[in-house]
C-alpha cells in the first residue's frame, strides 16, 4: 500500500550514499571515505528511530483521545436513552398547551425513517422479525393501555432525536425534557443553630439537712 507521507519523508530525507572512489585513491582514503559513510548512515538510523517514536507517540496519544471522545460520548448517548425513557415513563394523561407546542415541534421535525429506532426498540433488537417497521409499531400500539398512550406519542416523535446533535443543531430532547420530566433542584437543608435553643434549667435540690429543720420546727 503507497503511503504518501512515508513517500514525501522518503523523498526529503534520502538514505545516505557512499561517495563514489576517484580514480586514485589510496588505502588510508579509501578507508577514510568508508567510515564517513558509516558515519553518515549510523546518524541518519539515529534520526529514523528518532523520528519512528515520536510518530509511535503521536499515535498513542491520537488513539487515546479516540478512546476517551468515544467513552464520552458513549456515556452521553446512554444518558439521552435514559432521558427519553424518563420523559415516556412520566408522560401526563394529557398535555397542556406548552407541552402540546414541543410535541407539534418534534412531530414536525420527523425523519421518514424515524419507525426504524421505535421498531427495533419494540422488538427488542430482534434483526430476524419477520414484521416490518410499520406492523411492529402498529402491534405496540394495539397493545397500548389508553393511559399510556402519550407515553408512545413521545416515544414516536422524540426516538430520532435521542442521538447527541451537532453543536448547530437544537437538542429537542433537551426541550422535551424540560417540558415533560424537568429535574427536580436538589434541595439544601438550612443547618439549625443550636446555640438559639434555650438551655434547660437545672432543679434546685433541697438538702437533707435543711428538710430536717424545718420538721423539727
Amino acid at each position: 500500500m503507497h503511503d504518501p507521507q512515508a513517500a514525501a519523508e522518503a523523498a526529503a530525507h534520502p538514505v545516505p550514499i557512499m561517495s563514489p572512489a576517484p580514480e586514485v585513491e589510496t588505502e588510508e582514503e579509501a578507508a577514510q571515505r568508508e567510515a564517513e559513510h558509516e558515519q553518515r548512515m549510523a546518524e541518519y538510523k539515529a534520526e529514523q528511530e528518532r523520528k519512528e517514536e515520536e510518530r509511535k507517540a503521536e499515535f498513542e496519544r491520537q488513539q487515546k483521545e479516540y478512546e476517551a471522545e468515544q467513552a464520552r460520548r458513549d456515556k452521553q448517548r446512554k444518558a439521552r436513552v435514559a432521558t427519553l425513557e424518563r420523559i415516556v415513563e412520566q408522560a401526563p394523561a394529557s398535555f397542556s398547551p406548552a407541552q402540546l407546542r414541543v410535541f407539534l415541534r418534534l412531530l414536525i421535525r420527523l425523519d421518514y425513517s424515524f419507525l426504524e429506532e421505535i421498531a427495533n426498540h419494540f422488538a427488542n433488537g430482534d434483526e430476524n422479525s419477520q414484521q416490518s417497521d410499520d406492523e411492529i409499531v402498529l402491534a405496540a400500539l394495539d397493545g397500548t393501555a389508553d393511559e399510556k398512550l402519550t407515553g408512545l406519542a413521545l416515544r414516536l416523535v422524540l426516538s430520532d432525536h435521542v442521538g447527541i446533535p451537532h453543536e448547530s443543531e437544537p437538542d429537542f430532547l433537551a426541550e422535551a425534557e424540560q417540558a415533560f420530566a424537568p429535574k427536580n433542584p436538589k434541595v439544601v437543608k438550612a443547618k439549625t443553630d443550636c446555640s438559639n435553643k434555650p438551655k434547660p434549667t437545672a432543679a434546685k435540690v433541697t438538702s437533707k439537712k435543711e428538710t430536717t429543720r424545718k420538721k423539727a420546727a
